[in-house]
Order: C-alpha cells, then sequence, then structure tokens
C-alpha cells in the first residue's frame, strides 16, 4: 500500500514539474522574437490599390 502512494507522489509532482516547464518555454518563447530588425524593415505589408488606368492601357493595346 505504501509503495502505491510513493508512486502516485511521484507521479503527480512529475505531470506538475512537466506542466510547468512547459508553461515557461511557451512564455519564453512568446517573449523572444527571432526576427532582427534588418528583416522586419524589409518586410513590410505591400500596398493593395491597383491602377485600373493601367490595366485599361494595356486592353487598348494592339499586337501586329
Amino acid at each position: 500500500m505504501d509503495n502505491d502512494r510513493d508512486l502516485l507522489l511521484v507521479s503527480v509532482f512529475t505531470f506538475f514539474t512537466v506542466l510547468l516547464w512547459i508553461s515557461f518555454e511557451l512564455i519564453k518563447t512568446t517573449k523572444t522574437t527571432t526576427v532582427t530588425a534588418p528583416v522586419r524593415q524589409i518586410v513590410t505589408p505591400l500596398s493593395s490599390t491597383i491602377d485600373t488606368q493601367i490595366i485599361f492601357q494595356l486592353k487598348e493595346r494592339k499586337t501586329y
């Protein structure tokens, strides 16, 4: 009986240790970034505006 209780305690403590370890790693990962400043400067959102005048000019082109 005493052996089962010891095994249960070791299992519970191991479970909580692993749970804390995973949570600390997740917190550390979210706080640190791997994107450097030059990369952040290069990666900027693209403009989503379309110049319709250019599309009309392309339609009017004639090929011979």
